[in-house]
């Protein structure tokens, strides 16, 4: 499908109160492009309100004007919606509803390849390593340069989404890329330390609490469990899994690695990792989400032990199909 840039040109260039919206439980890369592609817009003279449900998580606030995003709309004026990084509508969660009621067109500017063309301009651009890439290409169509804070903002999107530029799709241009962010005042230094190398010691005590429920399958599944119990046990309160599906699929024996977390309200976070050969994504799409070949994910309703066998079995299916591995 084409892109249509100059239509997104024009409704950025006509609007003057603009919504920006990403994903639930936020990554590095959603709340990147999010405050990059914020600050473009202010420096376009646009009136900018940045928002996610929850506002930005702990770990990024050390990014220039994290602490500023909101978390609700209050009938604030709309004429356009960018939607960055979410695959579809229900990932913008309770403050997209709230952005998509308005009725504004919306942009949707996106990197996963099961995303559901739900914007009245879709930007998704599958081959970008993240959806901060993409705000970086947009810019000299808007006229607009990196400047310090555009910069640290969109490196720590390609930071994050790429393990620190550790994943298969990382090429020469995407280097290049960081190189000029870096140029205008980045600190890779900075952002891995603050992203990719540190942890928290709640993480560390839920990660103790959830390890002896780590399942290593024969055929290369490796799998585990964080319920509610563990996370009060471990003090965690955060609405993520610190990171366990990553540390899971480093195992020299695994395939595909799989977390079930336990939400507040029942139901089920599944976070789903692969090594390179196999794809998820088409098993997160069955259970009502999507994502990436090596890295997607969905949450379903419990409970629990239902979802563990109904999503293992759909994996497993998948794998004996082939539709699991990329040919």
């Amino acid at each position: 499908m084409e892109l249509e840039w100059g239509r997104a040109d024009a409704l950025v260039l006509s609007a003057r109160d603009i919504v920006v919206v990403t994903h639930v439980a936020p990554d590095g890369d959603a709340i990147g492009t999010l405050l990059g592609l914020g600050y473009a817009l202010r420096r376009l003279g646009k009136h900018v309100t940045l928002v996610v449900d929850g506002r930005a998580p702990a770990e990024f606030l050390f990014l220039p004007g994290a602490a500023t995003i909101g978390e609700t709309l209050d009938n604030a004026r709309t004429d356009l919606v960018i939607a960055v990084d979410c695959g579809d509508e229900p990932r913008m969660g309770s403050v997209g509803a709230q952005a998509l009621a308005t009725g504004a067109p919306v942009i949707n500017l996106d990197h996963h390849v099961t995303n559901t063309q739900f914007g009245t301009v879709n930007l998704v651009v599958t081959a970008a390593v993240a959806a901060a890439e993409i705000v970086y290409d947009w810019l000299p169509r808007l006229g607009v340069l990196p400047d310090y804070e555009i910069a640290v903002c969109l490196l720590t999107g390609l930071v994050t989404d790429t393990l620190c530029f550790r994943t298969n799709n990382v090429t020469s241009p995407v280097l290049a890329k960081a190189q000029r962010l870096m140029e205008a005042g980045a600190s890779l230094h900075d952002i891995v330390q603050q992203t990719v190398d540190r942890k928290s010691l709640a993480t560390l005590r839920l990660w103790a609490v959830v390890m002896p429920t780590m399942h290593m399958e024969k055929d290369g599944i490796i799998w585990a469990v964080i319920d509610r119990a563990a996370r009060a046990r471990a003090g965690f309160t955060e609405d993520r899994d610190g990171g366990l599906v990553s540390l899971l699929i480093s195992v020299d024996e695994a395939n595909v690695a799989i977390v079930f977390r336990e939400k507040d309200d029942g139901r089920i976070e599944i976070g789903f990792r692969a090594v390179s050969g196999y794809d998820v994504s088409r098993v997160a799409v069955a259970l009502g989400g999507g994502g990436h070949a090596l890295a997607s994910g969905c949450t379903t309703d419990g409970p629990l032990e239902a979802v563990i066998s109904r999503t293992l079995g759909l994996l497993r299916n998948s794998m004996l199909e082939g539709t699991a591995v990329v040919p």
